[in-house]
């Protein structure tokens, strides 16, 4: 089972995985049942010629799988059989894609996909099968024969920075990390950016324009997955702006009569891969503090900065709007998206900056700290870190905690990793750090500066 949000580049990744195997990749259409097993039947004609089983013939002049009139129409079960009999000496791999699509056309199929699993394991053919689709509305295989449970459930997520990296504008590593906090790491996305121009000439051209391809781009992903899409965007604008808990959320939507009735609104978005929740990493195991994030950069600035452009009268030219609304307020945008970006640093390449990937990554908050990057290293080692994209040229004046100071507080109000031997405090940033925090870190044993060329790591041209 292979999902993720719409963009995330899904059915490429399986086609990509499954290329060198036989077998059947088959997107399903959006057609009733009876349609899409028709469509099947064709699609395995068409791709094996000498098929054509008995058993096919059998079932398409009989009864048919609901037991209607002759429809010339084979069930689920006579399409599995024909399809493991193509499998008996050599691995075979099925793959559905947009699989979603069976849950929407109430498609009877778990019964003899389960039956096909059965009889490979017995006979011990390597018959795969793949359902690949859309997050949060993929068909509950597995619910009611256990056969057929996927033995691995894979959600595709937006790429990280490194990856996304050569798809992006800018020359710099911070010019890097300043276009993926706006356009974010999914390929559906990343494939119409021009990385021969600016940030700016992208978001005017792809999103400012009526007929840009991701101008509506995030909307029409939302309206897909759910049914009345207001509330579901009331949420998300509330999120736009940075991660937020319960309290907040739950007057973003102003006809609700208590706060519990957003708990539906916000499973749902999580389950569709829009939004993200996290437990600060001192949380006691029945503590309900939760904050809620949304998932990709991209989905937050077309959020905050183009759909009021969308919705608007339109009073002012493209240029004018994104040089006086955007461009002052980018700046803002990236800082609330670094937390996240650092976050997955030190799960996947801190190896190369610190030695040692993270075990445990997050971030810690309660009424007395507040870390946006914490965790532990493979090593054993406790990591605390601060976000700068673009730290003060001055440095803060006696009245003010410098970053590393705010920090020494911040951990002096948490138990998470109290006791360790080893404590680091780490200060990440985009931008070019000033004089004054080189300094600082460097009386310290115990600090280390991330820069955004650390960051970036070999992907920096």
């Amino acid at each position: 089972m292979v999902s993720g949000l719409p963009g995330a580049g899904t059915s490429s990744l399986v086609r990509r995985a499954s290329e060198r195997y036989p077998g059947i990749r088959f997107r399903c259409p959006p057609r009733p049942d009876p349609l899409i097993r028709r469509d099947l039947r064709d699609r395995i004609r068409a791709r094996f010629p000498v098929s054509a089983a008995p058993e096919t013939a059998h079932h398409v002049h009989g009864s048919t799988e609901h037991g209607g009139e002759d429809t010339g129409i084979p069930s689920w079960p006579t399409l599995f059989t024909e399809l493991l009999s193509l499998a008996h000496d050599r691995p075979f791999v099925l793959i559905l894609d947009d699989a979603h699509r069976l849950l929407d056309a109430r498609a009877r199929f778990e019964e003899g996909l389960a039956e096909a699993l059965t009889n490979a394991r017995a006979a011990r053919i390597h018959f795969h099968v793949v359902l690949a689709g859309r997050a949060g509305s993929m068909p509950p295989i597995g619910s009611r024969f256990e056969a057929a449970a996927p033995a691995l459930e894979l959600h595709v997520d937006a790429l990280p920075l490194r990856a996304a990296a050569p798809h992006l504008p800018g020359t710099r590593a911070r010019d890097k990390i300043r276009a993926y906090g706006v356009f974010g790491g999914l390929p559906g996305v990343l494939t119409h950016l021009d990385t021969s121009v600016t940030v700016g000439t992208n978001v005017r051209r792809l999103l400012l324009t009526d007929h840009g391809p991701l101008a509506e781009l995030p909307m029409s992903w939302l309206e897909r997955s759910v049914q009345t899409v207001t509330r579901y965007t009331a949420l998300l604008e509330a999120l736009a702006c940075g991660e937020a808990e319960w309290a907040r959320l739950s007057n973003a939507i102003p006809d609700l009569t208590k706060s519990g009735q957003v708990a539906p609104y916000l499973k749902r978005l999580s389950e569709l891969g829009f939004v993200r929740t996290r437990r600060s990493l001192d949380a006691a195991p029945r503590s309900r503090t939760t904050r809620y994030a949304i998932s990709d950069p991209f989905v937050a600035f077309w959020l905050r900065f183009i759909l009021p452009w969308r919705t608007s009268e339109r009073d002012v030219e493209i240029v004018p709007y994104y040089a006086e609304e955007i461009r002052p307020a980018i700046r803002n945008h990236i800082q609330q998206m670094m937390p996240p970006l650092c976050r997955r640093h030190m799960e996947i390449d801190a190896l190369e900056t610190l030695g040692s990937n993270a075990r445990d990554s997050g971030s810690i908050w309660n009424a007395d700290a507040e870390i946006p990057v914490a965790g532990t290293l493979g090593t054993g080692a406790t990591y605390y870190g601060t976000c700068l994209w673009d730290p003060p040229e001055r440095r803060p004046t006696k009245a003010t905690l410098n970053p590393l100071e705010e920090l020494d507080q911040s951990i002096r109000g948490t138990r998470y990793g109290f006791g360790r031997e080893r404590r680091l405090r780490l200060v990440f940033t985009g931008r070019s750090s000033p004089t004054w925090l080189r300094r600082d870190v460097a009386r310290r044993d115990d600090a280390r500066i991330v820069t955004a060329e650390d960051l970036l790591g070999d992907s920096a041209p």
